[in-house]
């Protein structure tokens, strides 16, 4: 997954949302007519390669236990002194047969992960175990 934006919660955000994109289609009629929930992700790591992995993988497990695809993620706190992200996401509940199925994602890895800042530009790569 490859994702960018203006800073690095955009970048973060974008790369959950890559995700996801690849499991089911998000911007699928259905998908995205479907009653929408809240959702609040909040996790804590050591440094910026693991709160990514964290994030993502707290994602992937909500995925996992509740069916739950975000269809927008907004951070709303990303700490570099706690390395701490809490995000807020709408989303959906998938249901086999009615939304599109995609590739199954079924981990989050370390294996060439990077993150990019430079000014006014952040970049986030992760590779995902299908």
């Amino acid at each position: 997954l490859h994702s960018w934006g203006s800073n690095l919660e955009a970048a973060f955000e974008d790369n959950a949302l890559a995700m996801f994109n690849y499991m089911t289609p998000l911007d699928d009629d259905v998908l995205r007519n479907d009653e929408h929930h809240p959702k609040v992700y909040r996790v804590s790591a050591h440094d910026l390669h693991s709160l990514l992995f964290a994030f993502l993988d707290e994602a992937l497990v909500t995925f996992a236990t509740e069916l739950y695809v975000p269809t927008n993620i907004k951070v709303t706190k990303l700490d570099r002194e706690q390395w701490s992200i809490e995000a807020v996401a709408s989303g959906i509940k998938y249901v086999d047969g009615k939304h599109l199925q995609g590739t199954e994602v079924k981990a989050i890895t370390y294996s060439a992960m990077k993150v990019e800042e430079k000014e006014g530009r952040a970049d986030v790569w992760c590779i995902v175990d299908i």
